[in-house]
């Protein structure tokens, strides 16, 4: 939330500067995103009275204007035609300064000297983007310093607010803030007009949706522009104005952190009738966009039409306009769980549900009320024509905490006198009693975070300051230890970075619409962006987009890998969604770029060679299985097995859809692995360690096989055949083509051959190859070439 500091001191007397001020509130309170500097640069902007409009002879969409500067009349031209004669507006003059450090220099303009410019919001640093010169509503003679007048010069303190914090989401909230930390003093409240409560205008509450509903009636309003001190401190706040009724409702909800609401009684009926939405009504809000109940909202009417969501936003029909004379002001009261479901299930986030729904003071209706009329009747020249009518069926009542001097050292480590305690707790604000053993306490209404004794414990050591706390290890015999699972799952982190892939991090959200090869089975409710809706059902997505934005950004050398959670559908679990963690790489590119003798780009055989380390590596045995995998080449592609369970996948990705989806014009080659089952399979025993105590003897075998054979196929009838002296099994030579016949491929494969005790003979192999020709043709129908 925006603060801005002038502002803030029309209610407190600060005893700091900005910089000590922002520190104070780090250490005591909360975050502070950054602090804005409004109108530091900006100067020579003066009050000017347009005296003379004529039409630029040589451009159709730019006006001349005398303007009337105080000691001169000035020559301006404009590209507002809106602007009228004897509008008084924000002048830069010749050497001005503006935001972004635009400076004025008078020049020519189609032929026709402007000695300046007329000023937006936009110039001033109040608004990023104006439509129209701004129109100074007050009677100011010409020629006054606008910067000046406007106070437009001033910090505006960024300040995070924390969910438990909804007492920071207005000035008078922040106001009593800095007095608690000692940042300020002298805490006063805004002026306000007492108003009767008694049978006024009939309000009727039929759900519980809503815990107090008060009305009032003012009549013989002027809708018109606001004074330019409200538009200026309504854009600190980033709200942009649009005539005074309506920005005093958010000027009020800024001061006060309550939402208000005003209706134009000429539109709506002669009661309120607050009650629970019918499931499939529908209605048109202020943003202009139709709205259909689930049936558990709270609605306000007048007892025929909807005029509101209550606590989320207005009707479109029953909103403030130029013709409105008569208004109804509404404050309310109504459940945070209420607004926070119907604002979620409509996906709209306004000012109002925002703090409604964190929490709001049940009890200050009537201040609230009262600075409403006070500054309607002060800028609008409306008058209070009736009693506030305030429903408020059962009362909420400030708690009442008994805290015990015990419990505040335990829990801070720390003795605190009580004559601390209870200086802290009268600068918060909390009614105390001092009793044996600790303090009888009293939270108001407006803190709604304050619950239970610990949260008081809290409030008292932020506010002492932790950083006043000495740091002090306790005093245990525990002693941490990483599990196992965690050492596994950096070990292959570890083992993918020895192999040269960088390590990834990406949305676990994604677009369903790029999702080709599996689609996403669980959905947001509400997502950042209707692009990122979808939770990724498969790990490889995220770094096939990261490579795709490498790719696209000239990084043509591509290793990446991730470990992360993909997510499925699972009606079975409390959560209906079943997490699966995995490791997914790609690779693109060249194999070494960083070796320019090395001239080999990255293909299947070396891709999978990086699936043969890590698996090696954890000691295990896997089967690759060609299959029909979409998205994937045929000839290199497959399913990855391990004791006859699926775990993952590897392989090319077709070329149209590398470029169609990712703008990737180069093979690209992916594999995802479930880590879980690596984890469960892993055997650190079988490591493969190489015997070189006896010599090995190789032998190569080549062969005609039909495609539907696999290598798979071969090697474990090698395997069979050789069993124990099988070493290694290789792949030599592939041919596929002129002498070849149609769905036949020539293929060499190199076995090495090693016994662990003794040194092999010659005999001893040309049994085993024997052997392994007769088990091909049999078992396979494969002929060996002699």
């Amino acid at each position: 939330m925006n603060i801005s500091k002038n502002w803030l001191s029309e209610y407190i007397d600060l005893k700091v500067d900005t910089d000590e001020l922002v520190n104070k509130i780090k250490l005591h309170s909360t975050n502070v995103e950054g602090v804005e500097k409004l109108g530091e640069n900006i100067k020579g902007v003066i009050v000017g009275k347009v005296l003379e409009i004529t039409n630029h002879p040589n451009a159709d969409k730019i006006i001349i204007c005398k303007v009337d500067a105080g000691d001169k009349v000035l020559q301006i031209l404009t590209a507002d035609r809106t602007v009228k004669v004897n509008d008084l507006v924000p002048v830069a003059i010749d050497g001005a300064v503006l935001a972004g450090n635009f400076k004025i220099k008078s020049r020519k303009m189609r032929g026709i000297m402007s000695e300046g410019m007329m000023c937006s919001l936009e110039e001033l640093g109040l608004e990023e983007k104006s439509e129209y010169v701004y129109r100074i509503p007050e009677d100011i003679k010409p020629g006054t310093d606008f910067i000046e007048y406007l106070k437009l010069k001033d910090d505006i303190i960024d300040i995070e607010i924390f969910p438990n914090r909804p007492d920071l989401l207005s000035y008078l909230g922040v106001a009593r803030e800095f007095v608690a930390i000692e940042a300020a003093e002298n805490l006063g409240y805004p002026e306000i007009i007492k108003v009767e409560k008694g049978k006024g205008f009939p309000v009727y509450i039929e759900y519980e949706g809503c815990k107090r509903y008060s009305a009032l009636v003012i009549e013989d309003v002027e809708v018109k522009p606001s004074p330019s001190w409200l538009v200026k401190k309504l854009a600190t706040a980033g709200i942009r104005s649009i005539n005074n009724i309506v920005d005093i409702t958010n000027y009020v909800l800024l001061e006060t952190g309550h939402p208000v609401h005003a209706f134009d009684m000429d539109l709506i009926g002669d009661k309120i009738v607050v009650r629970k939405a019918e499931k499939g009504e529908k209605v048109v809000l202020l943003d202009e966009k139709e709205y259909e109940m689930n049936g558990t909202e709270t609605l306000i009417t007048d007892g025929e039409k909807i005029l509101a969501l209550g606590g989320i936003m207005g009707g479109q029909d029953s909103g403030i306009n130029e013709k409105t004379k008569r208004v109804l002001l509404e404050v309310a009261y109504f459940d945070p769980v209420n607004i926070r479901k119907s604002a979620r299930y409509h996906k709209i986030s306004s000012d109002s549900s925002y703090r409604f729904e964190r929490g709001v003071d049940p009890n200050d209706t009537e201040f609230v009320m009262g600075r409403l009329a006070y500054l309607i009747e002060k800028l609008a020249n409306g008058k209070v024509s009736s009693v506030m009518t305030d429903v408020y069926p059962e009362y909420i009542k400030p708690k009442n905490i008994f805290v015990r001097n015990r419990y505040i050292s335990e829990r801070l480590g720390i003795i605190i006198e009580d004559n601390k305690i209870e200086e802290i707790l009268n600068r918060l604000g909390f009614e105390n009693k001092k009793v044996e053993n600790g303090f009888e306490v009293t939270i108001p209404t407006q803190r709604p975070d304050i619950v239970e004794e610990i949260d008081l414990v809290e409030e008292i050591g932020r506010i002492y300051g932790y950083h006043n706390i000495p740091s002090v290890l306790p005093m245990n015999n525990l002693v941490g230890e990483i599990s196992d699972y965690i050492k596994f799952r950096e070990k292959v982190s570890e083992v993918m970075r020895l192999n040269g892939y960088n390590e990834a991090f990406t949305f676990a959200f994604m677009d369903n619409s790029r999702m080709w090869l599996k689609k996403g089975e669980v959905f947001l409710s509400n997502p950042i962006s209707s692009e990122l809706e979808t939770m990724r059902p498969l790990l490889v997505y995220g770094i096939l987009e990261s490579a795709s934005y490498n790719f696209r950004n000239q990084s043509r050398n591509i290793k990446l890998f991730e470990i992360g959670k993909s997510f499925l559908k699972d009606n079975s679990s409390e959560t209906k969604v079943k997490e699966i963690e995995k490791l997914a790489f790609v690779g693109v590119g060249e194999e070494n770029p960083y070796d320019y003798t090395d001239k080999r780009n990255i293909n299947f055989y070396t891709f999978k060679g990086v699936l043969d380390n890590l698996l090696n590596y954890f000691g295990i045995e896997a089967e690759l299985k060609r299959d029909e995998i979409e998205g994937l080449s045929y000839a290199q592609s497959a399913k990855i097995f391990i004791n006859n369970e699926e775990v993952g996948f590897i392989g090319k990705v077709d070329n149209d859809v590398a470029k169609e989806i990712y703008d990737i014009n180069q093979p690209v080659y992916i594999a995802e692995l479930d880590i879980e089952k690596m984890y469960k399979f892993k055997n650190d025993k079988k490591k493969k360690m190489l015997s070189m105590d006896f010599p090995s003897m190789r032998r190569d075998y080549s062969m005609l096989i039909d495609d539907k054979i696999t290598f798979l196929d071969i090697k474990n009838v090698i395997l069979k055949a050789g069993k124990k002296l099988v070493e290694e099994i290789k792949i030599f030579d592939v041919y596929k083509g002129k002498n070849i016949e149609e769905g036949k491929t020539s293929i060499t494969i190199t076995v090495t051959y090693r016994a662990k005790d003794r040194t092999l003979t010659d005999d001893e192999i040309n049994r085993v190859s024997e052997k392994t020709i007769d088990m091909l043709r049999n078992e396979l129908g494969i002929e060996v070439r002699k």
